[in-house]
């Protein structure tokens, strides 16, 4: 073989070789891009942001599909109807993938019954046991300037309050800035009065506090001196 012959051969091989690389490049990508197709599924993110206890309609979602990889299928939401009778369980901004955690089942109220929610101090209100369904009794404190004097008193403002749901944790300012609360907020299903009661509390009472009820839970309630303005509840 003449080295004309040999250069030629060499080239030949060179291209073999060069053929052999190019086509293993595209079966590979072909291959991933087939993986990556596979492995995408459809999901439902939301269009516009939603506020705690807010229901969301299908306006406000839409379909988009995203790589399963690294991602809980079975925590993302995929079908619209698993969206009905839900609530968002706190604020959810646009854009975000819906999760099943962030949806709770919408309340059921009585008839003549009003959904009222307040913030609840972490510390005193019984924070990390109250789940929905459970009844509790609400506690205010009051101090009343009577001329010189200053009185206070405790009083129980609503009896066997129903929770019907729990939100996040979060934290709240006080009047000073360095004054930083955690605090709950917590919804509950009460008569017309109940509601003004409370309303009445979480404006006025220094402190609103809940208690987990046992037992029976139907102990008299001790008669205190008339010092708060609201009545005790029966």
């Amino acid at each position: 073989m003449n080295p004309r012959q040999r250069r030629g051969a060499v080239l030949l091989i060179l291209a073999m070789i060069g053929a052999i690389v190019v086509f293993t490049s595209v079966i590979g990508y072909v291959g991933s891009v087939r993986a990556e197709v596979r492995d995408k599924i459809s999901v439902l993110q939301l269009t516009r942001p939603v506020t705690a206890y807010s229901q969301v309609d299908e306006s406000a979602v839409k379909r988009v599909r995203v790589t399963a990889q690294g991602m809980p299928r079975e925590a993302l939401l995929t079908d619209l109807q698993d969206l009905t009778g839900k609530v968002a369980a706190t604020d959810v901004p646009e854009g975000a993938l819906l999760e099943k955690g962030m949806f709770v089942n919408a309340p059921t109220l009585q008839p003549g019954q009003r959904e009222i929610a307040i913030m609840i101090d972490a510390e005193t209100g019984v924070a990390g046991k109250v789940q929905p369904g459970m009844l509790v009794d609400i506690y205010a404190s009051f101090q009343q300037q009577n001329g010189t004097t200053q009185k206070s008193c405790s009083m129980r403002v609503i009896s066997k309050a129903r929770v019907i749901n729990v939100g996040q944790l979060r934290k709240q300012a006080g009047q000073n800035p360095n004054d930083v609360t955690q605090v709950v907020p917590i919804t509950f299903a009460l008569s017309v009065r109940e509601s003004l009661n409370l309303t009445y509390a979480e404006s006025f009472a220094a402190k609103v506090r809940l208690a987990l009820i046992g037992g029976r839970g139907d102990e008299a309630v001790p008669k205190m001196a008339p010092v708060c303005a609201a009545p005790v509840a029966r």
